[in-house]
């Protein structure tokens, strides 16, 4: 694999994907994962379904609104990180662990991240501006409190599916194959961007799509510079904390947010300000992140 300088750590992170690499193999490995997370998904459903009554119908209550229907989305990607980590083991013959990298140098690299981002988002909350006009409250302060560890877990389990799947499986499997970065980074990136479309916001789909993609050409280089997944993750777990947590501006997904943002998504001019807020702070993120890879 030829690979510019900064990017040298790639070959170790890809080499446990060398000996199956091929193209068909991934993409039976893609249709296998999703065939079995949608198994479990309805497993775990029929699962429920023998609960006793009064506890099914307490459940769904608390599923169907409120904080509850985020983390039921949220906690719902354990099933497509448990069919990866199958898919991994039993259909290319290596341990889900070198989804990774090496786990002491992912751990490394994350943590160092993790204090730099947090420490950027603290200096951007506390610089002016300090204009909250647009900010109404979201969850009561007590309740966002006592949710806190589950909802940090949640989108812990969230971020870390969406790179082992992306980050880790797709650009290990692609990268072992070919060396040029459209196909490692630009290709999984681009699932990746496609996947965030939602209908509802209709024309502003694109830059909603194109937000996402950009994110993750930003998370492999990452990857690609650090040898390992520690990085992205810290990266997409302290944007989707921000986002889910902190303040949102999309309603369905308002259930765990301390404040929400008063925009309306359907609004061009209202959408594309919000994005190029979004895009700046992860690129900074990004520049953040760099510089604590190199310490």
């Amino acid at each position: 694999m030829s690979l510019p300088r900064a990017y040298a750590p790639l070959a170790g992170f890809v080499g446990p994907a060398a000996p199956r690499s091929e193209l068909w193999r991934l993409a039976v490995g893609v249709t296998l994962i999703i065939a079995l997370a949608l198994a479990l998904g309805t497993a775990f459903g029929a699962l429920l379904g023998l609960l006793p009554q009064a506890i099914y119908i307490a459940y769904a209550e608390a599923k169907g609104s409120g904080p509850g229907e985020v983390l039921y989305l949220l906690l719902g990607f354990s099933f497509f990180l448990v069919s990866v980590s199958v898919c991994i083991d039993l259909w290319h013959g290596r341990s889900p662990l070198t989804l990774l990298g090496r786990p002491a140098l992912a751990l490394r690299h994350g943590w160092r991240v993790l204090v730099a981002l947090i420490a950027l988002n603290v200096a951007l909350w506390l610089l002016p501006p300090w204009d909250n006009t647009d900010l109404r409250p979201g969850l009561p302060l007590v309740t966002w409190v006592a949710l806190l560890p589950l909802s940090l877990v949640a989108v812990f389990i969230q971020v870390t599916t969406e790179e082992v799947l992306f980050r880790g499986y797709l650009l290990q499997q692609l990268a072992a194959r070919f060396a040029h970065p459209a196909a490692w980074m630009v290709l999984p990136s681009a699932v990746f961007g496609a996947l965030h479309f939602d209908p509802s916001l209709g024309g502003n789909s694109i830059w909603v799509i194109s937000s996402a993609m950009l994110f993750g050409i930003a998370a492999c280089d990452l990857t690609a510079r650090s040898g390992s997944l520690g990085p992205a993750i810290a990266l997409h777990f302290v944007n989707n904390a921000s986002a889910f947590l902190l303040v949102t501006a999309q309603d369905d997904l308002s259930g765990l947010a301390l404040f929400r943002l008063t925009v309306d998504l359907g609004d061009p001019a209202q959408l594309r300000n919000v994005l190029l807020i979004d895009t700046g702070v992860m690129l900074c993120s990004w520049l953040a992140a760099r510089v604590a890879l190199r310490r």
